[in-house]
C-alpha cells in the first residue's frame, strides 16, 4: 500500500516536469498563442444564442433585454441567412415570438411557463407560431396554457396542436348568438378531456389536423351532454352540411314573428332537432354537429336583395385531400353573394373564402407552415429595417463559419421583401398574411407595373373561381394603385368576367371604376357604372344601396336634384316584394329600403300623396305607386 502511494506521487511529478518540458515556448514580445477557435454553422450559432438568451432569462426575468438581443439576432437572420437556410429565420423568429408573447403575461406566470415550454418544444412552436401578431388576448392564451400545464401536462405532448388551438380559441368565454338565443362554451379543460377520450371517434381524427384547421372543430359553443349526444348520433357523418335540411323550419315565426317554440323550450341541439327553427338555428345545428364529431365547419352568413341568411360551411373529403364545402343551405339568391364566417381566434367577421384557402394546408406539414409564418415575418421586418435605416451588426465573424452566412447583407429593397414572400408561398400557399404584404406594398406604391402584373398572375391561378373574395380582396388594390385611369379602368373591365358568377364581386368592380371616373371628375362615366349596378342588381344585395347613393350625388353634384325621386322611383319598380314574411324580417329588404328612401325623397321634395302611398304599401296595404319613368 504504501509503494504503491510513493508510486502514485512519483507519477504525477514526472506528469508535471513533461508539462512544463512541453509547453510551446512564447515568442519574445509576447504571450504563447491562444487556440483557435472553432467556427460554427451560421444555423447552429442562432440556436446557440437562443438558448443562451433564454438561459438568462429564466434566471433574471429581464424580457427587455431578452427582447432585444432577439431582435438583434433575428434581424441577423434576416439579413444575412442563406435562401435555402430557412430554419435560422424559423427558430429566431419563434424565440423572439415567444419572449415577445411572454413578456404580456404576469411575471410569476411567465417565469413557470418559460420553462416548460422549452421542455416541449412541438407545443411551444405549434403555439407561438399560431397566435397572431397584435392578438390582444395573450394574457388570457397563456393562462389557459397555465391550466393546461397544471392539470394535463402529461397528455400535451401528443395533443400539442389541440392544446394550442384551444389556448388561442378560449383564451376568454366564448359565446354565440342565433337570433334571440345565446350558447356558451363549456370549460376548455372539459372540451380538451372531450377530444382526447374521443379522438378515435373524430371524423379527421385530432393530432394530424392543422392547428389552422382545427379551430373551426374546437370553437364549439355547445356543452358536453350535447355534444356526446351529437357524437352517439352522427359519428362518422362525413356530409354534416347536409343535416341543415334535416331541421324543420319554423315558417309560422318567419310570416308573424313572435317566439319560436325552441326558445320556449330551451336553446340546444337536442330541442332544435325536435322543434326546428330558422336558417340561423338550420345552420348552427349542422355546424355544431360537425364539430362535435371532429369535422371543421362555421356557420356562414350574406344578405340577399330579399333578407339575410344563415348556412353552412363544412371540410368535405374530394378525393385524396378535402376542400371546404360553403353550399350547404346556400339557397340559389345567395350563391352570388359574399359570405361572412367568425374567425375562431380574433372573433371577428371575416369573408368564407378566406377560410375555405384554409384547405391548401391539408397534408402540409407543420415545419413548412410555420416556416411560411417566420419567413412572411422576415418581409415585413426587411421592410421595417428599410424604412427605419436600422443598423444591424453582422453575425460575428470569429463565431460563424463564412461559407454558411451570406457576409453581403441581403439587399433591403422591395425585390428582397417579395423574394422572402415567395418563399413563404412555397411553403404554404394558403398563409393569407404573406399575399397581405404584396397587396400592402402595391397600396404603398412600391410595385412597378410589371410586378403588379407578375403578382396577379400568381394570384389568379392560385384561384379565381375556388377563391374569388380573396383573390379580389388582393387584387383590386393592386390594380386601384396604376396611375393611369384609363390602364386602370381597362384592367378592372379584364378581370370583372372572371368573377362573372359573383353578382356582389361584378358589382363591388363596376362601383370601383365608378370611383375612379368620378375622382378624374368624369362623371357621366361615373354614373353609367353606377346606374349598372342599379339596373342589373336591384334584387340581388344591399350594395344596390351604395350604388344608388353614388349616382344620387352625382346628380345633386351636377344640379339635376329634380331627377333624384326618378332616380329612386325607377329602382323600386325593379326591386321584389318578398312574399310571406315577417315585418321584422321584410326591413331587410332591398324593396323595403330602397322603397323607404323613395317615400323621403318624396316627402322632402314636397310630394306628400305620392310619399303617403309609398309608406302605405310598405306596410301592406295598397300596392306600390309605378314610377314615372325617366
Amino acid at each position: 500500500m504504501i509503494q504503491r502511494t510513493h508510486f502514485f506521487h512519483w507519477n504525477a511529478k514526472i506528469a508535471v516536469v513533461l508539462v512544463i518540458l512541453l509547453a510551446p515556448v512564447a515568442r519574445a514580445g509576447g504571450p504563447a498563442p491562444a487556440a483557435t477557435k472553432k467556427k460554427v454553422p451560421f444555423s447552429q450559432y442562432v440556436r446557440a444564442q437562443v438558448t443562451t438568451t433564454l438561459d438568462t432569462l429564466v434566471k433574471d426575468h429581464d424580457y427587455d433585454a431578452a427582447t432585444k438581443s432577439l431582435q438583434t439576432l433575428f434581424d441577423q437572420a434576416v439579413l444575412h441567412s442563406p435562401a435555402e437556410q430557412v430554419d435560422s429565420i424559423r427558430e429566431a423568429d419563434f424565440a423572439l415570438r415567444l419572449v415577445t408573447q411572454l413578456s404580456a403575461v404576469p411575471t410569476a406566470q411567465g417565469g413557470q411557463l418559460l420553462p416548460f415550454l422549452r421542455k416541449h418544444d412541438d407545443l411551444a412552436h405549434t403555439l407561438v407560431f399560431l397566435i397572431r401578431p397584435g392578438d390582444q388576448g395573450l394574457a388570457g392564451t397563456y393562462a389557459l396554457l397555465n391550466r393546461l400545464r397544471e392539470k394535463r401536462a402529461d397528455k400535451l405532448d401528443q395533443y400539442s396542436t389541440l392544446a394550442a388551438a384551444l389556448c388561442v380559441v378560449h383564451n376568454r368565454p366564448r359565446t354565440i348568438r342565433a337570433n334571440e338565443n345565446e350558447a356558451t362554451s363549456a370549460d376548455p379543460l372539459e372540451l380538451f378531456d372531450y377530444y382526447v377520450k374521443n379522438e378515435s371517434r373524430m371524423y379527421y381524427g385530432i393530432k394530424n389536423v392543422p392547428p389552422e384547421l382545427l379551430i373551426y372543430v374546437i370553437d364549439t359553443t355547445a356543452s358536453i351532454p350535447e355534444m356526446e349526444w351529437a357524437l352517439s348520433k352522427y359519428a362518422g357523418d362525413s356530409e354534416v352540411g347536409k343535416l341543415f335540411f334535416t331541421i324543420k323550419y319554423d315558417y309560422a315565426y318567419l310570416k308573424s314573428g313572435g317566439d319560436k317554440k325552441l326558445t320556449k323550450e330551451g336553446f340546444s341541439l337536442q330541442n332544435i332537432a325536435a322543434f326546428g327553427g330558422v336558417c340561423v338555428d338550420q345552420s348552427y345545428f349542422a355546424a355544431t354537429v360537425g364539430k362535435a364529431i371532429g369535422v371543421p365547419a362555421m356557420m356562414d352568413t350574406g344578405s340577399s336583395g330579399e333578407a339575410g341568411h344563415a348556412w353552412v360551411g363544412f371540410l368535405q373529403l374530394s378525393g385524396r385531400t378535402a376542400v371546404w364545402n360553403l353550399n350547404e343551405g346556400r339557397y340559389q339568391s345567395y350563391q352570388g353573394v359574399e359570405g361572412s364566417v367568425q374567425d375562431p381566434q380574433t372573433r371577428q367577421q371575416v369573408p368564407d373564402s378566406y377560410v375555405s384557402l384554409l384547405a391548401e394546408m391539408i397534408g402540409t406539414k407543420s415545419v413548412d407552415r410555420q416556416n411560411c409564418v417566420a419567413l412572411t415575418d422576415a418581409a415585413i421586418r426587411l421592410e421595417k429595417l428599410n424604412t427605419d435605416a436600422i443598423i444591424v451588426p453582422p453575425p460575428d465573424a470569429d463565431s460563424v463559419a463564412a461559407s454558411t452566412f451570406s457576409a453581403k447583407p441581403r439587399l433591403r429593397d422591395t425585390a428582397a421583401e417579395l423574394a422572402l414572400v415567395q418563399s413563404a408561398l412555397r411553403q404554404s400557399v394558403a398563409y393569407t398574411p404573406a399575399w397581405f404584404v404584396v397587396r400592402d406594398l402595391a397600396v404603398a406604391k412600391k410595385l412597378t407595373l410589371a410586378l403588379k402584373r407578375e403578382w396577379s398572375d400568381l394570384l389568379l391561378r392560385l384561384g379565381a373561381k375556388k377563391y374569388p373574395e380573396f383573390t379580389l380582396s388582393v387584387l383590386m388594390p393592386m390594380v386601384q394603385t396604376i396611375e393611369d385611369p384609363a390602364e386602370q379602368d381597362q384592367l378592372l373591365s379584364r378581370i370583372q368576367p372572371l368573377f362573372a358568377t359573383r353578382k356582389d364581386l361584378t358589382a363591388s368592380i363596376r362601383m370601383a371604376q365608378a370611383s375612379l371616373w368620378e375622382s378624374q371628375k368624369q362623371t357621366d362615366r361615373a354614373g353609367q357604372c353606377y346606374m349598372d349596378v342599379v339596373e342589373r342588381f336591384s334584387n340581388d344585395g344591399p350594395f344596390v344601396l351604395d350604388a344608388l347613393a353614388g349616382a344620387e350625388k352625382l346628380l345633386i353634384a351636377s344640379k339635376r336634384s329634380d331627377q333624384v325621386v326618378t332616380l329612386y322611383e325607377q329602382a323600386w319598380s325593379r326591386t321584389k316584394k318578398p312574399v310571406n314574411f315577417a315585418p321584422e324580417f321584410l326591413t331587410s329588404s332591398n324593396w323595403y329600403r330602397i322603397g323607404k328612401l323613395l317615400a323621403d325623397k318624396l316627402k322632402n321634395s314636397g310630394d306628400t300623396v305620392k310619399s303617403e302611398q309609398v309608406e302605405a304599401a310598405l306596410k301592406g296595404s295598397p300596392p306600390p305607386v309605378a314610377g314615372k319613368g325617366p
